[in-house]
């Protein structure tokens, strides 16, 4: 349990009015940015802050139809600074700090001291819940993925993203729905080597919580390798640019 909630630490810095996608065109229009334009530009629109402040709900359905919750509130800074307070649920207490995708503490209130964690956390879901830490722990994209445009309707233009060579990924293909206002995913399609479609999320009700920045108020991944299970993280607040200090962001910061 404990390296399942260390992954909701890893999965917070780029979780940033999902249409349902609709008739697709085929291809890139003339005249239309590029795939690697547009996603240059979704990199800077997920990332429009100094600081952040979300405070977040985890739902997760069990087999008996019971909704569990989980409850923490998320401190980031950009370019890689966060770290994650458990208040509520299995993890109540709990604190985690990630310097970066590779480097993450973890402070264990039962022992009353701080750890650092492997890599391996990355890999897996937390709480039982269909999210992973690789569903959603870039930053940005665009050094990570190759990206081109396949479509377009209405509301979005339609990419595919492939992974960039020597990058071992879970899901290496990914469809991606840009909103083009804001231009921010509204819809991502997990898939692996083959193209086979793995996990399905939504990025639903965005909120504009800065004059640059759009946050969607609740993320729904969907995976079809169990049956279509379902869970859902809603934010239930999102504060930007409050002048978070670097004070605390460090082990120190932990054990409070």
């Amino acid at each position: 349990m404990r390296l399942r909630a260390v992954a909701v630490a890893l999965c917070f810095f780029s979780l940033a009015r999902a249409d349902e996608p609709g008739k697709q065109s085929s291809g890139q229009s003339s005249g239309h940015p590029s795939g690697p334009e547009l996603l240059a530009k979704m990199d800077h629109a997920m990332n429009a802050f100094k600081d952040a402040t979300w405070d977040c709900k985890l739902r997760v359905k069990e087999p008996s139809g019971q909704w569990r919750e989980l409850t923490f509130t998320t401190y980031q800074k950009s370019p890689g600074k966060r770290l994650v307070r458990f208040t509520g649920g299995d993890n109540k207490g709990m604190n985690v700090l990630v310097e970066s995708a590779d480097v993450v503490y973890v402070y264990l209130p039962d022992f009353k001291r701080v750890r650092r964690m492997g890599t391996h956390v990355k890999n897996q879901n937390f709480g039982g819940s269909d999210f992973s830490s690789e569903d959603m722990s870039q930053t940005s994209f665009a050094g990570v993925f190759d990206a081109k445009v396949v479509g377009e309707d209405a509301a979005s233009f339609i990419l595919e993203l492939t992974a960039k060579p020597g990058l071992d990924l879970e899901c290496p293909k990914l469809k991606v729905w840009l909103g083009k206002e804001p231009m921010q995913p509204t819809r991502i399609e997990y898939m692996d080597a083959s193209g086979k479609k793995l996990k399905t999320q939504e990025r639903l009700d965005y909120k504009k919580d800065s004059p640059e920045h759009w946050q969607p108020m609740r993320i729904v991944v969907t995976d079809h390798r169990r049956n279509d299970h379902a869970s859902e993280i809603d934010f239930l607040s999102s504060k930007i640019d409050t002048g978070l200090s670097d004070d605390l962001f460090s082990v120190r910061t932990l054990q409070r």
